[in-house]
């Protein structure tokens, strides 16, 4: 046995459907474009306000790689804070050597992190060197040569 298709009532229930996708997708473009003009319309107004842009007001130093802030002594051993931490990429147990301009200075392995600080304990120094603020910490990577 065979039911009898409301074809009237397919037709205008698919037209309505139809009708309100079209209607809805129109109105989220006009949004989209709207804040698209807003968010250009902002940054024209801090240019022109004299304001530094997002890009220069970044770090200067390479995401694998953090000045050093502080060197504390203590009893046991010297510990490096360095001012960058997982932002900067450095994670617990990580080697990273020391430099300071392009003479390198050592390595220290990273025994704590977080997100934008992080302490190592020195491993080797060069001879006749020792780490000091300011120097640069960078995740020691495999060369190929």
């Amino acid at each position: 046995m065979q039911f009898p298709r409301p074809t009237r009532t397919l037709k205008l229930a698919s037209s309505f459907l139809f009708g309100a996708l079209l209607a809805a997708s129109s109105v989220s473009a006009a949004n989209a474009v709207s804040a698209a003009n807003a968010v250009s319309a902002a940054n024209a107004v801090s240019a022109a306000a004299g304001e530094t842009p997002d890009f220069a007001r970044g770090s200067i130093y390479s995401p694998n790689a953090a000045p050093v802030a502080e060197v504390v002594s203590t009893l046991a051993a010297d510990v490096v804070i360095i001012d960058g931490g997982l932002k900067q990429g450095l994670r617990l147990g990580m080697v990273c050597r020391v430099t300071r301009g392009l003479a390198p200075i050592g390595e220290l392995i990273i025994i704590e992190s977080s997100s934008d600080r992080s302490a190592g304990l020195i491993l080797e120094l060069v001879e006749d060197s020792t780490i000091q603020a300011g120097d640069i910490a960078r995740i020691k990577t495999l060369q190929n040569s």
